[in-house]
C-alpha cells in the first residue's frame, strides 16, 4: 500500500498535466485509506500531539523524528502531512518541504482547513500573494476553519498587492468574528493604514 501510494503521489506532483489515470489511482488509494482512517485516528492523533508538544518545548529534532516515523505507518493521513508542513514552515524554515507536505495534506483530505491556512501563510512569506489568497478563500469554506486567522492573512495579502478596498473588506469581516479587544484594535489599524495608502496612491498616479 505504501509503495503504491508514493508512486501515485509522486507522479501527480511531478507531472505537468494531471491525467485521468493518475487521478483515478490516487482516488482509489485515498478510498482505501479512508476505510481504516477512523479506527486509527485516535492513536495517531496522540502521537501528533506529543510531537507538537516536543516542538513547542524546543525538542525540534525529537518532534520531527516522531512525525517522520508516523509517515511510514500512515503515509496517507492528511493531518500528519499538515503537522509536518506546519513544523517546517514555522520551526525549520524549510519552505519547499513545508509546501510539499501541506499540499499532500489537502490531497489526502481536502476538507482539512488548517492546511489551507498554513499554505496561505507560506505563500505570503514567499510574497506569492495571489496564490495565498486562493488557498485562504478555499480554507474559509471548510468546517472548523479559523476564520479570524484566514481573514487577517487575506487582508494582509490584499494589502501587499495594493488592493486596498479588498483588504479593508477582509479586515472588517475579521473584526466581526473577533471577540478580543486587542485583535479588533489591530484590525482597525489595518483599515486605517489601507485608507492612508489608498489616498497616497491616488495622489501619486
Amino acid at each position: 500500500m505504501f509503495r503504491r501510494l508514493c508512486e501515485c503521489v509522486e507522479m501527480i506532483h511531478q507531472s505537468k498535466t494531471s491525467s485521468k489515470l493518475f487521478v483515478e489511482r490516487i482516488d482509489a488509494t485515498k478510498m482505501n485509506y479512508k476505510k481504516c482512517k477512523m479506527e486509527r485516528i485516535e492513536w495517531i492523533e496522540k502521537y501528533l500531539a506529543d510531537a507538537e508538544r516536543m516542538i513547542y518545548e524546543g525538542e525540534l529534532e525529537n518532534g520531527l523524528n516522531v512525525l517522520d516515523k508516523l509517515l511510514y505507518e500512515e503515509p496517507g493521513y492528511g493531518s500528519l502531512h499538515n503537522h509536518i508542513g506546519w513544523a517546517h514552515l514555522y520551526h525549520t524554515r524549510n519552505t519547499a518541504k513545508s509546501e510539499r507536505h501541506l499540499k499532500l495534506a489537502i490531497t489526502f483530505d481536502d476538507e482539512f482547513a488548517h492546511a489551507y491556512l498554513h499554505l496561505g501563510c507560506l505563500y505570503i512569506r514567499l510574497a506569492r500573494y495571489s496564490e495565498a489568497i486562493g488557498y485562504l478563500k478555499i480554507g474559509l469554506t471548510k468546517v472548523n476553519a479559523n476564520k479570524l486567522a484566514i481573514l487577517q492573512n487575506m487582508a494582509h495579502a490584499y494589502e501587499m498587492l495594493g488592493k486596498f478596498s479588498e483588504a479593508i473588506k477582509a479586515y472588517r469581516e475579521a473584526m466581526i468574528v473577533s471577540t478580543a479587544e486587542y485583535e479588533i484594535d489591530q484590525l482597525q489599524a489595518g483599515i486605517k493604514r489601507c485608507r492612508k495608502k489608498r489616498v497616497v496612491l491616488f495622489f501619486t498616479l
